[in-house]
């Protein structure tokens, strides 16, 4: 991803303060291109949800942009960006890539992981 696009993201959670803030990925490849920021619709601090119709109409302009689904996103506000519990039993989906975002704190950073069966293996995110 381009450092634009890893501080767009970091921008976007940042709205959503004090609460966790998401989103998906699209791209090409392994090429992040389009984010695509969402409304959590159970605001809290310590989780998100996506409303489905909403997730359908984003799934639909990736379609039309001829862009796959890359992975999601959200952030751990005031918290580190490491899977929490929840965050490995809601990993449905063993092709995406899970973006977490640390703001709110100290240090601001986004990690990548891939999620299969409870297991988490971190993944480097290449900026270009």
């Amino acid at each position: 991803m381009t450092n634009r696009f890893y501080k767009t993201i970091l921008i976007e959670v940042k709205k959503e303060l004090p609460n966790e803030g998401c989103g998906f990925i699209s791209g090409t490849g392994n090429i992040c291109k389009t984010i695509w920021p969402m409304r959590n619709s159970e605001p809290s601090p310590y989780s998100f949800a996506i409303d489905p119709d909403e997730q359908d109409q984003v799934m639909d302009q990736m379609l039309l942009k001829k862009e796959a689904f890359l992975g999601i996103y959200h952030s751990h506000p005031y918290g580190i960006p490491v899977p929490s519990r929840d965050d490995v039993a809601f990993a449905h989906h063993p092709e995406l890539y899970y973006f977490i975002a640390a703001v709110g704190g100290g240090k601001e950073e986004i990690r990548c992981y891939k999620i299969h069966n409870g297991k988490v293996k971190h993944i480097d995110i290449l900026i270009d």
